[in-house]
């Protein structure tokens, strides 16, 4: 026995096969759903279309009408049940349309409490990391700040340092000079002093 062709279609598409309303189509679909004849599909979001899978013979066929006599055979004529009460339908399908209003506004009403949480969630992190980069930033430049001091310091006392030794060795090199002049002239009378004896003892040796 082959399969029976299965089609995806929409509530409207439903409500337009079997003459009835989209609600009354979506109620429909639930209950067959329910039974496991049809199969609901819902979309990705809760705005997205919802389609229903269902063998493509009765959306052909549309509602099945009750099979009458021919008018010749009034004996063969099954009794007509009486007709139902038109208020009472319309009050049962409109409770019924209600009822899946209510179900669809409450699944999309959780669906964007479950967004907000998580949009709420992530706003949060992101304050917490903002938080965190902030102060961790704090702490160097406080680092930088202190290095900075401290090498401007170091700087400081090389250049005192480097004045002092400045100013030492000049005083050095003075003192040397002083010293040097000293004993050149200490050495200049010696030798004078020198050449003094040896011309004097050059005489006495002519007069003796």
């Amino acid at each position: 026995m082959a399969a029976a062709e299965l089609i995806q279609v929409t509530y409207r598409e439903i409500a337009e096969s079997f003459g009835i309303g989209i609600e009354g189509a979506r109620i429909k679909a639930k209950r067959r759903a329910a039974k496991g004849e049809w199969r609901l599909i819902p979309g990705n979001h809760p705005q997205d279309i919802v389609r229903v899978e269902m063998p493509a013979e009765e959306l052909r066929a549309g509602p099945i009408k009750p099979q009458r006599s021919p008018p010749n055979n009034p004996a063969d004529r099954d009794p007509t049940p009486p007709p139902q009460h038109e208020t009472q339908r319309k009050d049962t399908n409109d409770l019924e349309a209600l009822v899946a209003v209510v179900s669809q506004l409450t699944l999309q009403s959780q669906a964007m409490t479950d967004r907000l949480i998580e949009a709420e969630r992530m706003r949060a992190e992101a304050q917490r990391d903002t938080a965190i980069a902030q102060t961790e930033l704090k702490a160097i430049e406080e680092r930088l700040a202190a290095l900075q001091e401290q090498h401007l310091t170091e700087l400081l006392g090389l250049r005192e340092r480097m004045a002092a030794e400045t100013e030492q060795t000049g005083k050095t090199v003075e003192d040397a000079n002083a010293r040097e002049r000293e004993l050149q002239a200490r050495l200049d009378e010696a030798k004078g002093s020198l050449a003094a004896m040896h011309a004097r003892s050059w005489w006495r040796r002519l007069v003796g």
